[in-house]
């Protein structure tokens, strides 16, 4: 039975495996004695590729930002929009479109990663990409209708939408333990990056009174591509997936790339064959969708995609992807509304920075619930001043709330989300499970995206901010989710955190459970 204190979870290895695991006992606890600094000297070259496989989610964050905020700039409500009352604006049904056809084409997308991921590697899947985007973002360029538009912003969704979900796998598996956390929150960083990009632009280009306002960002989306294709065959495979493949040599080399000279990566090697035949033992022999659905990688499978949904149900489409419409909406001119969108990109770029220092020190269960319960607090209190007659004061405390939510949101769910999905994923099914995560996320996206217009749009529900009363009911079922069905997987390598989902620790007790490995008898101190 398990107790409020310490439990000790031992997992027992077969003598014809001994040489190879405690070579990986060994490796483990070299893992959890190793200082932040120390990793970071002596695995640099890991999280220089890291950063690098995570250049093109900048791209995503930049579309995305682009997408939610140029339906904002006046020549493009002349252009795609229709005269109402003496203004121009864009149609509901339209609005909801623009926002949702990323996400829709995401959808896809991230169900063909999952599979490319596992077949081709990171190297080739993203290159791959970066060709398609080229292309595709030409539709967007030189689209005249709203429907040529939305075809450009669906089938440039499901091409961008593998670049955070190979990001996001490769930083776990490169990383080493310590690092594993920092690493897997440049993720958000990117998107962050993207959209402060994004904002900067379009706050550049809103005065400029043709369609060069909003063509001019569409085109600046063709930089990262070209760049990643020039450098991404320079860049390492992940040993994890070369050990998959059965070509070990390769991993050796690639570990090798990935370290410093000064390391032994014999340890390291064995640990990931370890890692493997434990997952082969537990799941079978080839991967698929359908193994996610089975066995403790269900168990593991929810956790992810609650991990990533949580994005969408605390709010992060309302005060994210309509954030500039919301802002005109609630009384600001269209200068002032994309100048406090630049701040609120900002906020989240600071959020994301300040969260790099709590990963060493504060769990990711932890911060899941401070974001939650927080979240719902302040998304509460929109509701609240929406309810007060309008005037200047309310609309500029309504905004501001606004860049608050985006600044609990970067500093908690938005990075610890991916450090969760690298974490909890199993070795063998990573890209396979956040795939399905995303998708999941990206089906909410679409269903908030297509109602918040609707909501919130003075021609229809004109709901405005009180939208933030749904939300905030969301937030506090999330908070309790988190209480009692999140795991804290912090410090943990992926061979304990296999062993704990297999023994089937409960989520509350990951923390304070202790993993020992019994070889033929004898337990590995």
């Amino acid at each position: 039975m398990f107790s409020e204190k310490q439990t000790t979870v031992v997992q027992s290895i077969s003598e014809d495996a001994i040489e190879e695991a405690e070579l990986s006992f060994q490796f483990t606890k070299e893992e959890h004695s190793l200082s932040w600094w120390d990793a970071m000297r002596l695995h640099y070259p890991a999280i220089g590729w890291g950063l690098f496989m995570n250049l093109a989610t900048i791209l995503k964050g930049m579309d995305g930002g682009i997408v939610r905020s140029i339906v904002g700039l006046p020549v493009f409500k002349e252009t795609y929009g229709y005269n109402h009352n003496g203004n121009y604006i864009i149609a509901a049904e339209w609005l909801s479109a623009f926002n949702y056809a990323n996400n829709i084409g995401a959808i896809i997308g991230a169900l063909c990663s999952g599979i490319a991921y596992d077949r081709f590697g990171p190297r080739w899947m993203t290159a791959g990409c970066c060709v398609l985007s080229i292309a595709f973002i030409f539709i967007q360029f030189f689209s005249h209708t709203p429907a040529q538009l939305f075809a450009g912003q669906l089938i440039n969704g499901c091409i961008i939408a593998f670049y955070p979900i190979c990001a996001s796998a490769y930083v776990g598996e490169v990383t080493p333990l310590v690092l594993r956390g920092f690493a897997a929150t440049m993720t958000n960083l990117a998107f962050s990056i993207g959209s402060l990009i994004a904002s900067g632009i379009l706050k550049g280009t809103e005065t400029m009174d043709s369609r060069w306002s909003y063509k001019i960002p569409i085109a600046t989306q063709w930089a990262l591509p070209c760049i990643m294709l020039l450098l991404v065959a320079f860049c390492p495979d992940p040993p994890y997936w070369l050990c998959r493949k059965g070509r070990h040599e390769d991993a050796m080399a690639s570990l090798r790339r990935l370290a410093t000279p000064g390391v032994d990566v014999t340890k390291k090697l064995a640990h990931i064959r370890e890692t493997l035949r434990l997952e082969k033992n537990y799941d079978g022999e080839r991967p698929t969708y359908l193994d996610c659905f089975r066995g403790t990688n269900f168990r593991r499978l929810v956790i992810c995609v609650m991990a990533y949904d949580m994005q969408a149900f605390t709010g992060n489409v309302f005060f994210l992807s309509y954030a500039v419409h919301f802002m005109e909406l609630a009384g600001l001119d269209a200068s002032d509304a994309f100048s406090m969108n630049i701040g609120l990109t900002a906020l989240g770029l600071l959020g994301t920075c300040i969260s790099w220092f709590l990963l060493s020190y504060v769990g990711r269960r932890s911060m899941y619930l401070f974001g939650c319960s927080v979240l719902a607090i302040v998304l509460f209190i929109i509701g609240i001043v929406d309810l007060v007659p309008r005037q200047t004061s309310t609309t500029w405390a309504q905004c501001g709330l606004m860049l608050v939510c985006t600044f609990v949101y970067d500093l908690s769910l938005g990075p610890f989300c991916y450090v969760l999905l690298a974490e909890v994923s199993s070795a063998k099914l990573r890209g396979l499970t956040i795939a399905l995560s995303t998708v999941t996320c990206f089906v909410w996206s679409v269903v908030f995206a297509v109602v918040i217009p609707y909501a919130m749009n003075e021609d229809q529900g004109n709901w405005r901010g009180k939208i933030g009363f749904l939300f905030s009911g969301l937030s506090v079922l999330c908070t309790i989710y988190c209480f009692f069905c999140l795991p804290e997987t912090k410090g943990r390598t992926f061979e304990e955190l296999d062993i704990l989902f297999e023994r089937k620790v409960p989520s509350r007790k990951f923390k304070n459970s202790k993993v020992d490995i019994d070889v033929g008898g004898r337990r590995l101190e």
